[in-house]
């Protein structure tokens, strides 16, 4: 390679492009794709991990008429499954929605 040559290779490399100078309009906007392989606690879930979709009882609603319960929905992978059983109790899992699945089946879906 000339002195030349690499001047111009040096040029190439380090210069950056114009629209690296351009100011973008839309900072504050968020890409909510960059979290696509992630679960509801932010943990990564990878094609080996299993994801665990559980309903946790939020509470009851009774009246002199009717009894309802109300579920919180969460997807989480084994670390974040952990997380929320320490955190809701394993008493308020219900265990009847529990629906586990392979990471890469869910990752497909995402």
């Amino acid at each position: 390679m000339t002195p030349k040559e690499a001047e111009a290779h040096d040029y190439y490399y380090t210069s950056p492009s114009e629209e690296f100078y351009k100011e973008v309009d839309d900072v504050d906007e968020v890409d909510e794709t960059e979290n696509w392989n992630k679960d509801d606690f932010g943990y990564i879930v990878s094609e080996n991990d299993w994801v665990f979709i559980a309903y946790f009882k939020k509470y009851a609603v009774e009246t002199d008429k009717w009894s309802t319960e109300v579920y919180e929905k969460y997807v989480l992978g084994q670390n974040g499954f952990l997380d929320l059983l320490k955190d809701k109790g394993a008493d308020r899992l219900v265990k009847e929605k529990l629906e586990i699945i392979s990471g890469k089946e869910w990752l497909e879906k995402q």
